[in-house]
């Protein structure tokens, strides 16, 4: 029994040094430079966050107890340290979670599903680190709806330049139907003539061949695009298709 207690007392002695020990410090030489411009929050960071984090951190849902779509919940720190530290980015561990720098804690989390969930892009960390140096200046009251425009040179060139080209380029594209330019998508090809309507994404045969839904094509699937991507050439066209 003797034996037994002083085990017993090794071994709670031994687990409450393990918890005590302290979380291993953030490599922040891995952290991607903040942007060298002023970062307007409403037009920039408010939108990101909205897009990556309010899904799981918003009004309806708190995983960890933590809401960034309102200013007291954004600051409010958590169990891995303060969260937003206004004029240090590098001491945010916001910015060390959205970099994968705290151990199985990489937000946005990865998804099974494509297109779900994304990490931030080293120019989005950038634009975060720059808005948290510079003050970390959150207005209050509601924030304004900003809404991004969508245009073929800067989002859907790119897209389908990467997605599409490959048989949709050159002087003599595959079915007549070249990606290489916001004219030659919305002309269409041999098979559906027209297949932008600018200003309506439902009457615009180019939504349902890159949903994967075209049963009319031999291989469907194979031009359908990721979520986030179907998402964005609905906005462009829904904008206009410009």
């Amino acid at each position: 029994m003797k034996h037994a207690r002083i085990l017993t007392l090794i071994f709670l002695s031994s687990s409450a040094l393990t918890a005590a020990e302290p979380a291993k410090p953030v490599d922040v030489s891995k952290i991607p430079l903040p942007v060298p411009r002023k970062v307007d929050f409403t037009q920039e960071v408010y939108p990101m966050l909205k897009e990556s984090c309010f899904s799981c951190h918003g009004a309806q849902k708190q995983k960890g107890k933590y809401r960034c779509d309102t200013k007291d919940g954004a600051f409010k720190d958590t169990d891995h340290g303060p969260t937003i530290v206004p004029g240090h980015s590098e001491k945010s561990s916001l910015v060390h979670m959205v970099c994968g720098l705290i151990d199985e804690m990489l937000m946005p989390p990865p998804s099974d599903k494509p297109g779900q969930s994304e990490k931030l892009t080293d120019a989005q960390v950038g634009v975060l680190r720059a808005w948290i140096d510079q003050g970390a200046v959150w207005p209050d009251g509601p924030i304004a709806e900003v809404v991004k425009p969508v245009t073929f040179a800067a989002d859907i060139g790119p897209l389908l330049a990467a997605s599409c080209a490959a048989c949709h380029s050159g002087a003599d594209p595959k079915g007549g139907f070249g990606v290489g330019s916001a004219e030659s998508v919305t002309k269409g090809g041999k098979t559906y003539g027209k297949a932008v309507t600018p200003g309506d994404p439902a009457k615009s045969p180019l939504v349902t061949i890159v949903a994967g839904l075209d049963e009319d094509l031999p291989l469907p699937e194979k031009h359908k695009l990721l979520p986030k991507q179907l998402d964005l050439v609905k906005r462009w066209i829904g904008q206009g298709a410009r």
